[in-house]
C-alpha cells in the first residue's frame, strides 16, 4: 500500500515539474512490478531514486522491490533513506525492519517494527532478541487473526518454550519444594522413576499440601505394577483434592485392579459426576459393570464413550467390552458386531 501510493505521489510529483523522463520511468516500474519482472521494476525504480533523489517515496518503493526480490542488503540503504527524508513513514519502518529481521538483525529491527506495528514481525524480532515474554504478547495478537498460520504457531511455541526454560531455570535455583517438583516431573518423563520418586517425596517432605505430587507418585507406581502403593498415593490426592476428576479416575481404576469393585465403582461413578463424558471413565465404568453383571448399565458407559471416541485405542477395548456384556444379555447379533468392530480395529492398529 505504502509503495502504491509513494508512486502515485511521484506520478503527481513528475507532472508538476514537467519532467516527462521521471513519469516514464514510474510507469514502466509500475508495469514492470505488477507483471512480476522485478528486475525491470528495480532497474526503473532506481533510475527514479537518482532522478529524484530528495523525494523519500522514490526511495521506498525501489526499497519495496528489493524486500520482494529478497535482496534484504540491497533494500536497507533505500529504506534507510527514504526514512531520513521523512521519518514518518511507518510502512517503510516496517519494510526495514523486516529486512533488518531476515539479516539477522534482530535488535536493531525492533524499534522500526514497533513503529510499523507488524506485530508479527516484531513478535519474532523480540524472540530471536532473547526477549520471549514480550514476544508473546505481539506474536498472540497476530495469532488471534490468523489462527492456523505456521510460521506463527512454529515462533509461538518456540517462544513458550523459552519461557518455560527461563522460568524453569529461575525455579530449579530456588531449591524449593517447587524445584524438586519440577525437577522429578522432568525425571519422570525421561524414565528415571527411581529418582523421580526421590524428588517427588522430597518436595512433598517439605510442603505435603502440593497438589499433583501424589498423583505423579501414583502414575509412576501404577506403571511399575506395584498397585497398593499407586492406591495411597492417588487417595492421598484424592483427600487434598476432592473436586479432581482425574484423580477419582484414577483411584477408582487402580480399586479395579486390585479387585475392591464396590468402592471403584463408587470413585469411577464420582469422576463421572465430576467431569462427565471422560472417555476413560467410562472405559472403566463399562468394565467395573461387566464384572459385576450390570450388563445393561455397562453398554450405557460404553455406547456413550464411542460417541466421543469412535476409532480410538479406547473404543477397541469398549467394542470388546461391548460384545461381552450383548453375549450375557442375550443378543448374539449385536454382540458379534462389536467383536468384529474390535477385530477390524486390533487390526487396523497393528
Amino acid at each position: 500500500m505504502i509503495a502504491a501510493l509513494g508512486l502515485v505521489l511521484l506520478l503527481q510529483a513528475s507532472s508538476d515539474q514537467g519532467q516527462q523522463e521521471l513519469s516514464r520511468h514510474v510507469e514502466a516500474g509500475l508495469k514492470a512490478k505488477a507483471s512480476g519482472q522485478l528486475d525491470i521494476a528495480v532497474r526503473e525504480f532506481r533510475r527514479v531514486a537518482q532522478l529524484a533523489p530528495n523525494l523519500a517515496a522514490a526511495h521506498v518503493n525501489l526499497g519495496a522491490v528489493l524486500l520482494e526480490k529478497a535482496e534484504y542488503a540491497n533494500a536497507v540503504p533505500s529504506l534507510k533513506r527514504a526514512l531520513a527524508l521523512d521519518p514518518t513513514l511507518s510502512g517503510a519502518h516496517s519494510m526495514l525492519g523486516s529486512a533488518l529481521l531476515a539479516m539477522g538483525f534482530a535488535a536493531e529491527a525492533i524499534p522500526h517494527l514497533e513503529t510499523g506495528q507488524a506485530r508479527d514481525l516484531l513478535g519474532v524480532a523480540l524472540l530471536e532478541s532473547g526477549r520471549p515474554r514480550e514476544a508473546v504478547e505481539h506474536l498472540e495478537a497476530a495469532w488471534a487473526k490468523r489462527p492456523d498460520d505456521p510460521d506463527l504457531l512454529y515462533y509461538l511455541s518456540h517462544a513458550y518454550g523459552q519461557m518455560a526454560q527461563q522460568s524453569g531455570e529461575r525455579l530449579a535455583r530456588t531449591n524449593s519444594p517447587r524445584s524438586h517438583q519440577i525437577r522429578a516431573e522432568g525425571l519422570a518423563a525421561a524414565g528415571k522413576s527411581v529418582l523421580a520418586i526421590q524428588h517427588f517425596r522430597t518436595a512433598l517432605a517439605g510442603r505435603s499440601g502440593l497438589r499433583g505430587v501424589h498423583y505423579a507418585l501414583g502414575e509412576l507406581y501404577l506403571l511399575s505394577g506395584d498397585y497398593s502403593n499407586a492406591e495411597a498415593q492417588f487417595r492421598a490426592e484424592v483427600q487434598l483434592v476432592p473436586g479432581s476428576a482425574a484423580a477419582a479416575y484414577k483411584l477408582g481404576s487402580v480399586l479395579l485392579l486390585l479387585g475392591q469393585v464396590p468402592e471403584a465403582t463408587r470413585e469411577l461413578q464420582r469422576a463421572d459426576e465430576l467431569q462427565p463424558g471422560m472417555p476413560e471413565t467410562l472405559l472403566e465404568l463399562g468394565k467395573v459393570m461387566n464384572s459385576s453383571q450390570n450388563f445393561t448399565d455397562a453398554v450405557r458407559y460404553l455406547k456413550q464413550l464411542l460417541e466421543s471416541e469412535p476409532d480410538s485405542s479406547l473404543a477397541e477395548v469398549a467394542h470388546f467390552q461391548l460384545a461381552h456384556s450383548y453375549k450375557k444379555l442375550g443378543n448374539t447379533t449385536e454382540s458379534e458386531i462389536h467383536l468384529k468392530r474390535f477385530q477390524q480395529l486390533r487390526a487396523a492398529s497393528k
